[in-house]
């Protein structure tokens, strides 16, 4: 009888002990994805179009580019959309989505981030390497352009991952300001989630590539924290395929139309 019982209160003992550190690794994924996203995909962004703009030579220097900048000029209002747009919104997705899927990435070892970062580029890449966006023709060559902005996502999944777990470790120490930076990160991804999939939800049943793809994005979230809230562990066998077959045809899917985009910039 009191093995029973003991056996029917499992579930909710593992679900009590995991969720305080769920709620840590939530907000360490929405901390550490911002600090990370502004150094890599905003002022990395910077740097590349800088790099960019040189390669180009002096013919294209001042022509007005997709975004209304002038090709060689570094702008004060320009360097802050990209901050914000590139870094701190693109870095919360990245840093949310390590968290959902960490214990998938865990067998990976020290190339957790790497394999993390391309697989952000199957994803996702279409929307930075957009064959729509006009600099790609203006910049050239292209398949230098291709390949260091390509290059921000591996680098911004190898420097997320020590970053993360640093984060993790001082959420744990117990203290009121830990418990409060804790509760700002968790309060900073239930507010992004949430307006993402309002914003998602609401552009259907017509909504544009961009859309389609952050609501994968933030459905791979959801799916992923609300896997490890109820303590479905990826070590199981019907688990770990199902979890790593639904990662494999997501970015299989980005990845389709990232290679398309790609080919028609450099034809």
């Amino acid at each position: 009888m009191l093995t029973k019982i003991a056996v029917d209160r499992l579930p909710d003992n593992l679900l009590r002990m995991r969720t305080p550190d769920l709620v840590r690794e939530i907000a360490a994924g929405s901390l550490s994805g911002i600090v990370v996203g502004i150094i890599v995909g905003g002022l990395g962004s910077r740097l590349v179009m800088r790099l960019a703009a040189i390669a180009a030579g002096s013919a294209v220097q001042g022509i007005t580019t997709a975004n209304g900048n002038r090709v060689g000029e570094i702008t004060l209002d320009g360097t802050i959309g990209l901050i914000v747009f590139g870094g701190v919104f693109t870095g919360i997705f990245g840093g949310l989505l390590y968290a959902s899927l960490r214990p998938w990435l865990a067998p990976f070892g020290r190339w957790r981030g790497f394999i993390f970062g391309l697989g952000i580029l199957g994803l996702a890449g279409s929307l930075i390497l957009d064959e729509a966006n006009s600099d790609f023709i203006i910049l050239r060559p292209p398949l230098l352009n291709v390949a260091m902005f390509a290059a921000l996502f591996p680098i911004f999944g190898i420097a997320l991952v020590p970053v993360f777990d640093r984060t993790v470790r001082a959420l744990t120490q117990g203290s009121i300001i830990s418990g409060a930076i804790a509760f700002l990160g968790v309060s900073v991804a239930a507010l992004f989630v949430g307006l993402g999939l309002l914003s998602g939800f609401g552009a259907l049943p017509d909504p544009t590539p961009v859309e389609l793809i952050n609501l994968l994005l933030l459905g791979l979230i959801v799916a992923g924290l609300a896997a490890r809230a109820l303590a479905f562990s990826p070590a199981s066998a019907p688990w770990r395929i199902a979890g790593y077959g639904l990662l494999a045809v997501a970015v299989l899917v980005g990845a389709a139309r990232t290679f398309s985009s790609v080919l028609r910039i450099l034809s």
